[in-house]
């Protein structure tokens, strides 16, 4: 009788260390109960996933801000976790980013809740990954993530409580995107040239608007692609994304609502997508992308479901049409590099529109509880539907001629090295030299007042185009465009790009002058000059025969004659934009390495 007791103790221990070391069939999230992960338990969702599943692998990546690894979490049939052999053998890759304002965490919910049901082979989605390889940032922005509170998006519906919109650094990681002041976006950069995804999603919620729809959809801004990748794009990827969530879900989406008034909608309009956003720097690349933004007035519930389905039916469309997705890629690619103009700013076309259903509120006006003021609101008594008009084309409204290289003098570290960040092959000059090449003068600019991201912006840009003979020195970087980084190259090299280095103030120094003068002893060597140029002299009288201010002003007479002599060739610098464009690098090939 001992023995047997003995035996059945032994029994036990051993059944219930083995009960111990087995995960439930599915980790838990409580999204249903209002309550989203912290980033600590995500990263634990993930490592759990990793351990479970041969198909998944967790990764660290670059170091971010708040002083954590950005990680990258890939799901494979086989487990191929290098996206080079996942895009040999023929398949998509999808990533999606989640938490880039933790203060909006749906998409951190919902996407370990897709993965986990992928894993799990819920509704048979294994098959998906037959010809797709999916790619997903549990969080992206770690340090919004850290600082949790519930009175982040204080007018949000959940959940109780949510991270701060901006990183470590105070920055809104969805604009820095191009600029990439912050070690996230550098992070991100890394882990996009590392996957080269074919399609990108970036989750969000919106507080813009106020109707009956859940989830609202920002869809990359179709000119910017290859015609026959448009029209794919237009005619079947996003009426069947559209269609599905109606049809499949019962879950009707409606365009990102941006209205044309104030009030009732009556039409809405596109999204243009600068490239310091994330569906912007994704375009640099020729990949599809989307934002989802979910209405920040629904319960968390809803946004999660609404979330996760929208999810669903992109990794279900990336692996039906990948060799369409493929192919139009491959070929938007191809025409990149052939490309010999880059539009780099559009505008709204006011003349075309495309019809939708929308499903709104009526708006009336109240006045409000605390302050007293009148005030509009959506009122979700009287609910309606309409058919409204959606402006969603865009025309160029500047382009620009591509050169077949820039120069990037050595001195300008910062965008150097961004650059690298973002996989641009460059060269550095053996020796000094001078060079004839295409130049910019920044004849006027207008600084912003107050600043945004860290930066007083710069924008409308009027400058004038100028050849010229420049000296370069040993080690100035000379950045060929035909790669696969072009469009990137252009959109942040070219002065007017309203996303560009220049836009963000990187090159603000060179505005300023060089030596200028000293009233002091100035006007002795000028009149030794004029005694000994009667030219000079003649063109003198008569300024000041022509213009008053001339005429009346000492200053302004010491200025002009700076400005007409020998002596201002060491001005000549002023105001000219530090990258040079070479139109023809062929003179260059034995002075580079």
């Amino acid at each position: 009788m001992k023995r047997e007791l003995i035996t059945l103790l032994l029994f036990i221990i051993l059944t219930a260390g083995l009960a111990g070391q087995q995960h439930p069939e599915q980790p838990q999230l409580r999204y249903d109960e209002n309550q989203s992960m912290t980033w600590e338990e995500a990263i634990t969702f993930y490592r759990d996933l990793d351990e479970r599943y041969s198909e998944a692998t967790l990764l660290e990546m670059g170091m971010t801000d708040a002083g954590r690894p950005l990680h990258l979490f890939i799901i494979s049939a086989d487990g191929e976790s290098d996206p080079e052999e996942i895009r040999r053998q023929g398949k998509t890759i999808v990533l999606i980013n989640n938490g880039i304002h933790p203060g909006e965490p749906e998409g951190i919910d919902a996407s370990a809740l897709f993965a986990a049901d992928l894993l799990a082979n819920k509704d048979r989605m294994k098959r998906y990954l037959h010809s797709c390889s999916v790619a997903i940032i549990p969080v992206y922005n770690i340090g919004g993530a850290l600082t949790r509170s519930r009175y982040w998006r204080i007018n949000q519906n959940g959940p109780e409580e949510k991270g701060a919109r901006r990183n470590t650094r105070f920055l809104d990681l969805n604009r820095d995107f191009v600029k990439q002041d912050s070690r996230d976006a550098r992070a991100f950069a890394e882990i996009y040239r590392f996957l080269d995804p074919d399609l990108f999603l970036d989750t969000h919620t919106t507080n813009g608007s106020d109707h009956q729809f859940t989830v609202t959809l920002i869809a990359t801004q179709p000119e910017k692609m290859h015609p026959e990748m448009e029209q794919f794009f237009r005619e079947k990827m996003l009426k069947e994304l559209y269609g599905r969530m109606k049809e499949e879900h019962d879950n009707e989406m409606v365009p990102y609502v941006q209205y044309t008034d104030r009030g009732e909608i009556k039409a809405i309009t596109g999204f243009e997508e600068h490239a310091y956003y994330s569906t912007g720097y994704a375009a640099l690349f020729n990949s599809f992308g989307f934002m989802t933004e979910t209405l920040v007035y629904k319960p968390y519930p809803e946004r999660v479901k609404g979330t996760y389905q929208f999810i669903s039916e992109l990794v279900r469309f990336a692996s039906l049409n990948n060799k369409e997705l493929l192919r139009h890629r491959a070929e938007a690619n191809r025409h990149t590099l052939e490309a010999k103009e880059f539009v780099i700013d559009w505008e709204q076309d006011s003349t075309r529109w495309d019809l939708t259903e929308y499903h709104g509120y009526r708006y009336e006006e109240r006045t409000t509880p605390i302050t007293g003021r009148r005030s509009g609101f959506y009122n979700h008594d009287k609910p309606y539907s309409d058919t409204i008009r959606y402006y969603n084309y865009f025309n160029p409204s500047l382009t620009v001629t591509i050169p077949e290289a820039y120069i990037v003098p050595f001195a300008w570290e910062e965008v150097i090295e961004r650059l690298t960040v973002n996989g641009v092959e460059m060269q550095q000059l053996q020796n000094d030299t001078t060079l004839v090449v295409e130049t910019y003068y920044i004849d006027s600019y207008e600084p912003a007042r107050r600043a945004t991201q860290g930066h007083y912006f710069n924008s409308n840009v009027k400058m004038r185009t100028v050849t010229q003979e420049v000296d370069f020195f040993r080690g100035d970087y000379v950045v060929p465009v035909n790669q696969k980084s072009k469009k990137y190259i252009v959109t942040m090299l070219e002065p007017q790009s309203a996303s560009g280095f220049f836009a963000w103030n990187f090159f603000d120094s060179f505005l300023e002058g060089q030596d200028w003068y000293s009233v002091w002893g100035f006007e002795s060597h000028l009149k030794e000059l004029l005694d000994s140029n009667p030219e000079l002299r003649k063109a003198f009288e008569k300024a000041k025969q022509e213009d008053a201010d001339v005429a009346s002003d000492p200053v302004a007479q010491l200025q002009w004659l700076y400005q007409n002599t020998p002596v201002s060739e060491l001005e000549k610098r002023t105001r000219l934009y530090p990258v040079g464009r070479l139109m023809n690098v062929g003179s260059l090939l034995n002075t580079v390495r």
